[in-house]
């Protein structure tokens, strides 16, 4: 036991399987297609709320009222994605289970309902971009950790802040940075492809497009299924 000490003397826990790069660029990756969605649909951002606010002032500035009002209910429907996300994660955390699988769970089963078009009949276009983006909430309020950096896959601003912030660090000498900047890069560009992806796909296929996000969701629940019966990972850490 001594000697096992003097050559680990510091037992750090494992970092969860939910905060992995490859993860963090997942994730983005989504956040990439639901905005490529919703913006090609009524010209908002399911994720980037920053953007939907100058897209609110240009409304007012020009008086187109309906787009104003639109873009509030985007807004709002996205903050309660993120009330949802803290609720069930303290509900899962009284039960000591992983809030993670009921999250992940959810965002498949919502996307997969709307990508059937069976709603279609029922809700209008903007019902359903506001459905989106109460999932957009969902995922950014529960998955903002990458190597225990706080990240943001549904809002790519401060990672390309901090990408540009470690490249400079790394230009000065602290190479240690490197890694850091090349994750944050990484973000970015799974951001960027699923907006391209997100949009090309909804000009062709419309509300099936979202079965693409869904599935890619479905593989990594399964996936962390697989690694916390068969590998003992650690999922998600506490959500506060």
């Amino acid at each position: 036991m001594r000697f096992e000490k003097i050559l680990n003397p510091i037992r750090t826990p494992k970092t969860p399987v939910v905060e992995s790069p490859m993860m963090a660029f997942i994730l983005a990756l989504i956040a990439g297609c639901l905005n490529g969605y919703t913006y090609h649909k009524i010209k908002a951002f399911s994720t980037l709320q920053s953007g939907n606010f100058i897209l609110l002032g240009d409304s007012a500035a020009t008086g187109d009222w309906e787009q104003f009002r639109r873009i509030i209910w985007v807004g709002i429907a996205f903050g309660l994605g993120s009330m949802t996300t803290a609720f069930i994660a303290y509900l899962e955390e009284e039960r000591r289970k992983t809030w993670a699988f009921v999250i992940l769970s959810f965002e498949v089963l919502l996307l997969t309902i709307l990508g059937t078009g069976i709603l279609d009949g029922y809700l209008t276009i903007t019902h359903i971009c506001l459905i989106i983006s109460f999932i957009a909430g969902m995922q950014g309020n529960a998955f903002h950790k990458v190597d225990g950096m706080t990240y943001g896959n549904v809002a790519i601003t401060p990672v390309l802040q901090e990408a540009f912030n470690f490249l400079m660090l790394t230009l000065v000498g602290r190479l240690h940075a490197l890694i850091k900047s090349l994750i944050f890069f990484y973000v970015i560009a799974g951001f960027a492809l699923g907006g391209f992806i997100g949009t090309i796909a909804t000009a062709h296929f419309n509300e099936k497009m979202l079965f693409f996000p869904a599935l890619v969701l479905l593989l990594v629940l399964v996936y962390l299924l697989y690694a916390k019966d068969n590998e003992g990972e650690p999922i998600d850490s506490h959500y506060s």
